[in-house]
């Protein structure tokens, strides 16, 4: 048990450092966002017809929830929204100037983040990465089946 604990306990500092990490890189002009703001900008500018049903689903978020971030992304004109021609009734959502911007800057903190991680990950032989991975792999499937079967209820 004791193992189990010091592996959950890794798991929290590790995404509360790279949250600190995430803060610290975007210091200055983009502190203001949160990070559910930039995912949520990310995804705007990468995926096909952004709107709130994909959003939500590729954020894991409730379409309310995701509602409510684009509405204030809306007010921050960071994105703007439109209806194709051919459906009136579906509202998609595209990156203004600034929301380029700032989906740009993202993109080029991220490749950084990747950098960083990658100087610690190259001094870790192959076999170490495999044991990792397919440990991480199993437990992210079994919380997925946890989450599957607790969604239904």
């Amino acid at each position: 048990m004791e193992n189990i604990n010091s592996i959950m306990g890794s798991f929290k500092e590790i995404y509360e450092k790279e949250e600190v990490l995430g803060r610290i890189a975007f210091r200055g002009e983009y502190e203001q966002y949160g990070v559910s703001e930039i995912h949520c900008i990310d995804l705007i500018g990468k995926i096909e017809n952004p709107n709130v049903t994909k959003i939500s689903q590729r954020m894991n978020m409730t379409r309310g929830a995701i509602s409510k971030l684009c509405k204030k992304l809306l007010n921050s004109k960071l994105i703007d929204k439109y209806k194709k021609p051919d459906n009136d009734k579906e509202i998609y959502f595209k990156l203004t100037k600034l929301g380029e911007e700032l989906y740009n800057q993202h993109d080029i903190k991220h490749k950084l983040w990747e950098e960083r991680n990658n100087k610690f990950f190259k001094n870790i032989d192959k076999e170490e990465q495999e044991i990792v991975a397919n440990f991480l792999n199993k437990f992210n499937n079994y919380l997925d089946k946890i989450i599957e079967s607790e969604g239904d209820k």
